[in-house]
């Protein structure tokens, strides 16, 4: 069922039955003061009367009735996208959970080793961090969640929004050295306190992802956390990388790059948690704590989503406007070629 934000408007719908007799007093009193009555031979007022009552002017009285009707119909139509019309869904939004997180990957070229296993087969390690942190991000309903790219640089790929969906669907397109082949991880973190700074929500989270060291940027990762500490803004890491080697380096771990002092220090400082996961399993799972960690005890009022009608209020009153308007060319055009005069009011 259609409802109205100001319903109140439509006391406004008699207003120009109110003011037509104003303005036709108006017009007789211009067509007086101009003092033209024009007189003519009996022979040919009788003329002009026959002619009056058959073709031009029967079409020109019908043509007013309609540009009359057209005229209501746009009023009406006016006001109805005044009082702004809309429809609530039937699915409305779950509802809100009053906290705000923003998930940080790593995007750097080390992101592009195979020492992960999904379904008995070697796959990258971004493969394995999208398909699980998407779930991740999809199971926060409620929260509005951001999402922020760090390589070389650090950039934010999607605000705090509800929209989990659209959140998922950027991170799924996200690519490997997208942002630069090594990790400003100190940026990363400065650009998702900057955005959960002056954010309204009481509980605010980082979740940052790396498998590397901070080799890139401006921001010392320990500074950032002291910062999110004192702004209320609880840290989670995840070291990722497993303990076996690669075929590309047979002697050596391939987690080896990854800096677990400095995720660990950064957590401590902020007051969340530090993770190692060493395979999908184990990534999925630290996730899931995250999950349960970061949850809401209340839930604020739930979001209503709203089908919005006023555009198609204003589109029907401006064709029956530009309708008006070609029917009184219409007029003129009829009057110019027969030369009666426009005795229309």
């Amino acid at each position: 069922m259609m409802e109205f934000t100001w319903g109140w408007i439509f006391i406004l719908l008699p207003l120009p039955l109110l003011l037509l007799p104003m303005f036709a007093w108006l017009k007789r009193s211009i067509r007086s003061s101009a003092g033209s009555t024009i007189k003519v031979l009996p022979s040919i007022g009788s003329a002009l009367n026959e002619v009056d009552a058959s073709g031009p002017n029967r079409f020109i009285g019908n043509a007013r009735v309609l540009r009359l009707l057209l005229l209501s119909i746009a009023w009406c139509a006016l006001l109805t996208a005044i009082a702004q019309p809309f429809k609530a869904a039937h699915n409305s939004a779950q509802p809100a959970s009053g906290r705000a997180m923003s998930v940080l990957i790593d995007l750097s070229t080390s992101m592009e080793r195979r020492d992960f296993i999904i379904d008995d087969e070697a796959v990258d390690r971004l493969t394995v961090v999208k398909s699980i942190a998407s779930q991740f991000i999809a199971d926060r309903t409620g929260d509005r969640v951001g999402l922020v790219l760090f390589g070389s640089e650090a950039f934010i790929a999607s605000p705090l929004s509800y929209d989990l969906t659209s959140v998922n669907t950027i991170l799924l397109s996200s690519g490997i050295g997208m942002a630069g082949r090594t990790t400003a991880m100190g940026d990363a973190l400065g650009l998702a306190i900057k955005s959960l700074r002056e954010d309204p929500a009481d509980d605010k989270a980082i979740v940052l992802l790396s498998d590397g060291t901070n080799n890139a940027g401006s921001v010392e990762p320990e500074d950032a956390a002291t910062l999110a500490k004192s702004l209320g803004i609880v840290v989670h890491t995840i070291g990722l990388g497993s303990d076996g080697a690669t075929a590309a380096q047979q002697f050596q771990s391939a987690a080896a790059d990854l800096d677990e002092e400095t995720l660990k220090s950064i957590a401590a400082s902020s007051g969340g948690e530090f993770f190692r996961a060493r395979t999908s399993d184990e990534l999925r799972a630290i996730y899931s704590t995250i999950d349960k960690l970061e949850s809401a005890d209340a839930v604020a009022p739930p979001l209503i989503i709203k089908q919005d009608f006023r555009n198609i209020f204003v589109a029907i009153a401006l064709l029956c406007f530009v309708l008006t308007s070609l029917l009184s060319l219409q007029r003129k055009a009829r009057q110019f070629s027969t030369g009666l005069p426009d005795t229309t009011p």
